[in-house]
């Protein structure tokens, strides 16, 4: 794994839960200007995380599906972290 740490990209939920996943080093910024870079070259894993909290600190954990259903309108990976890099914020480095 490289030495690099891994960004946090951060969602809001309309109730004010946070929802993030962990992107490669600026890889956001540049998907962002060409979205002909592969997903899979952002994110680390499409895995996607909140808190119990609903902050983006604490333990993160992955969200029930209903949870995404109702945040997202879908349960399908690939469209939740597709919306998570177009539309959430990154925060910094994630701890791994």
């Amino acid at each position: 794994m490289s030495s690099e740490q891994a960004t946090k990209v951060v969602f809001k939920g309309d109730d004010n839960t946070d929802f993030f996943v962990i992107a490669q080093p600026g890889m956001v910024a540049k998907w962002k200007k060409d979205k002909t870079i592969p997903l899979v070259e952002v994110v680390q894993s499409f895995d996607v995380f909140t808190t119990p909290s609903g902050s983006i600190t604490g333990e993160a954990i992955r969200p029930s599906n209903s949870t995404l259903e109702n945040t997202f309108s879908t349960t399908n990976k690939d469209d939740i972290v597709k919306k998570i890099i177009s539309e959430g914020e990154e925060k910094g480095h994630a701890q791994l």
